[in-house]
């Protein structure tokens, strides 16, 4: 630890450095800028000069003239390069080597330099430039040489000033301490004999009389305290008697709290019951909804290749296949929150083109921005990566709603999606930053906080669609990836979503081939093709219907049976090639049955494609732990079926290109029939149309029915199909 004497003389040290040391750095650089300051000046003169000199020698193209001037101006030590061109651009002039040797300049200057240029004018024409560039060597030198010097002066000035003040602490300050400490050390060994006198400082002379009455204070508490004692030693009974008291209550509660903490067990296991009885019930859902949704889906579909059809069965089918769409949506919005209170949703990272995932994303919007008149502007960062690694799914779903949800809430105006990317130099883990900012109705700042809680629709009640699931699951995915979302919002200005995920950048090698014929349809197998036993094995007629009207027509020959026990009993004599095994069926599941058939001789060679409906991992999990070759979703798309037989049978398929799907003819109103209605009116129904407002949509036309009944009962037919584009189309 260091003496008082010690710290005094290092902190008047510190202060007088410091103020020295202030003092000769303003010197410093006030001495600097005056250097620089002449050599800027002197560089000013040297390009007007040279502006000058060189006027002649360049109008004349004399070159051993221009050289000439350059080598008089590089007698001045300071000047590094005079460089002269000409209206070709023809560099000249002369430069300093290593050696600081005036030589010839073929190529322009580099380094650090107080440089000056010049245009050469004759008869106000240019005919040349002119650089000049001095070194700063000269002005550095003379700057080290007093830096040193002053350095010196500060060190011994500062010596001087130290010495000096060690002498007077010394004198004044560290003797009369010792004296008094010498006396309090005598004190704490019970020494009250020594009585300090006055010193030659009132500082001194007053510590000296407050140890002396410290004294006179010490010997008055020891005798306080002998006569304390008593006092203690009844206290301290007292205190132990207390702390009894408190143990004991401290036991009470402790009793209290085991009792407390058996209830809460209790009570988490109802909760973990309860917990698990949802699970079943969602499970049990999912399969009862999503199957006879598959039939209702794929069934319109069929129908919709139907060329027999005209145009209002047409019309029908769009409007049950969209409904169908529109309630699977609902129902996987439902059972994805359930999935993720229940904590089922995993993350399920791949590598993807994350290009592809974004224009697709885009395109998709881009139908219905302009259906509602609207601007989809798409701004896209030169360091947005094309390859990644990530959930690829969940991304998807996360970008589909937040830009649907900014088109659906914005009336007029644009929507605008920009794309960034923060990655460190070397690093392939970075974030993707996803901004959707639309010109909408925006968020009041009290319901603000409210927009990504589960079932909760904020806004006027006519803006108000769907479960209110979207943003909550939204941000619940994006948070399980490990990133989050915000929102800022002005009422009916705007709001704008930021979506920051991490992933990995990868590059294009890492992508997997996955050649597949999306946009083309199976007609037949291929030439040469054997034909192949396929085994449809579902309880549902409907879906063993829709499966067969699929494949026959292909060229596959398809045997069905009702449940599992029936698909392992057919098995030796039907010999399969292909097996769709749907999951729950009475009497034997297909999980059981696909163990039992994989046992049987050669049931280890038959390809076991599952169909379910099952949405929960574990469930998937157990369809391929018995050997199933692929699973299939339900309701599934044509595609998937005949790109799982392709994958696991080998098969080719003859394809050819869907029939550009046309939109049905429609009626096209007489514009004379507009003219008996109020323009306000039009307007009304233009607007109410594209907000997709039905109730505000039948009002107004309630009331063209008294001025054109014709053109009322046409527009209400739209209506009630949902035909909003078209309406927009013969109002625009």
């Amino acid at each position: 630890m260091l003496s008082i004497k010690t710290k005094i003389i290092l902190s008047l040290l510190c202060v007088v450095m410091g103020v020295l040391g202030f003092y000769e750095t303003n010197r410093y650089f006030e001495t600097r800028r005056q250097l620089y300051t002449e050599l800027n000046d002197t560089a000013d003169r040297e390009i007007q000069r040279l502006t000058e000199s060189l006027k002649l020698p360049l109008w004349e193209m004399d070159e051993t003239w221009q050289n000439k001037v350059a080598e008089i101006e590089l007698l001045n030590k300071k000047i590094y390069a005079v460089i002269i061109t000409d209206n070709q651009q023809v560099i000249r002039g002369k430069i300093r080597d290593t050696n600081w040797q005036v030589i010839n300049a073929d190529k322009a200057v580099q380094g650090n330099f107080i440089q000056r240029h010049g245009d050469i004018f004759h008869d106000d024409e240019k005919i040349g430039a002119v650089s000049v560039y001095l070194t700063t060597q000269f002005v550095k030198e003379p700057l080290y040489q007093e830096v040193f010097a002053r350095l010196i002066s500060l060190v011994a000035l500062s010596i001087s000033i130290i010495l000096s003040l060690m002498i007077i602490l010394n004198t004044l300050v560290v003797r009369p301490l010792q004296t008094i400490l010498q006396a309090i050390e005598a004190i704490t060994h019970g020494d009250y004999s020594s009585e300090l006198m006055e010193n030659r400082t009132e500082e001194m002379t007053l510590l000296a009389n407050g140890v002396n009455e410290m004294k006179l204070a010490i010997q008055e508490r020891e005798h306080a305290i002998l006569a304390s004692e008593n006092d203690y030693r009844v206290l301290s009974e007292h205190l132990e008697q207390r702390v009894i008291e408190r143990t004991e209550a401290l036991e009470l509660n402790n009793q209290h709290l085991q009792a407390l903490s058996a209830e809460l067990e209790k009570t988490k296991d109802k909760a973990e019951a309860a917990n698990r009885a949802k699970s079943i019930f969602l499970a049990n859902m999912s399969h009862e909804l999503r199957t006879p949704m598959n039939a209702v889906l794929g069934f319109s579909q069929l129908m919709q290749k139907d060329s027999t059809l005209n145009v209002r069965q047409r019309e029908n089918l769009n409007i049950i296949n969209n409904s169908g769409k529109h309630l699977l949506e609902l129902i996987n919005d439902i059972l994805d929150m359930a999935k993720i209170e229940a904590g089922r949703i995993i993350i399920e990272n791949s590598n993807f083109d994350l290009g592809d995932l974004v224009r697709d994303t885009i395109d998709m919007m881009h139908q219905r921005a302009e259906v509602k008149g609207l601007e989809l502007f798409f701004d896209q960062s030169s360091d947005f990566p094309r390859f990644v690694n990530s959930d690829e799914s969940k991304l998807r779903q996360i970008l589909l709603n937040l830009i649907s949800n900014a088109v659906k809430y914005t009336k007029r105006g644009q929507v605008r999606v920009r794309l960034t990317a923060d990655f460190s130099v070397g690093n392939d883990n970075g974030v993707l930053i996803f901004t959707i900012e639309d010109s909408g109705t925006g968020i009041s700042e009290q319901d603000l906080p409210r927009i990504f809680e589960t079932f909760v629709q904020v806004g006027v009640e006519s803006d108000q669609k769907g479960t209110g699931l979207g943003l909550p699951i939204t941000k619940k995915f994006a948070e399980l990836m490990g990133g989050d979302i915000s929102v800022t919002s002005v009422l009916n200005q705007g709001s704008c979503f930021t979506l920051k995920l991490p992933v990995t950048k990868i590059s294009f090698t890492d992508i997997p081939a996955a050649a597949h014929h999306a946009e083309l349809q199976v007609v037949a197998l291929s030439a040469g093709q054997p034909r192949y036993r396929v085994l449809i094995v579902e309880d549902q007629v409907e879906n063993r219907l829709l499966l067969r009207r699929l494949l026959e027509p292909v060229g596959f020959d398809i045997c069905e049976v009702v449940n599992g026990q029936e698909a392992v009993e057919q098995f030796p004599l039907l010999k399969p090639d292909f097996i769709w095994m749907d999951r729950r069926m009475p009497i034997m599941d297909g999980i059981e049955a696909t163990r039992q058939i994989r046992a049987l001789p050669h049931g280890d060679k038959v390809k076991i494609v599952a169909v379910t409906a099952s949405v929960f991992l574990e469930q998937r999990q157990a369809f391929l732990a018995v050997g199933v070759d692929d699973i299939v979703n339900k309701p599934y798309r044509d595609s998937e079926i005949f790109d799982a037989m392709k994958k696991h049978l080998g098969v080719c398929f003859d394809y050819e290109m869907p029939e550009e799907t046309l939109p049905p003819e429609k009626e096209i109103i007489n514009l004379a029939t507009l003219k008996n209605v109020s323009t306000e009116l039009v307007a009304a129904l233009h607007s109410a149309a594209m907000e997709l407002d039905i109730e505000r949509c039948l009002s107004l036309i309630e009331q063209i029915q008294a001025s054109d009944s014709i053109l009322a009962t046409q527009l209400t037919e739209r209506v009630n199909q949902f035909d909003f584009e078209t309406i927009t189309q013969w109002l625009k």
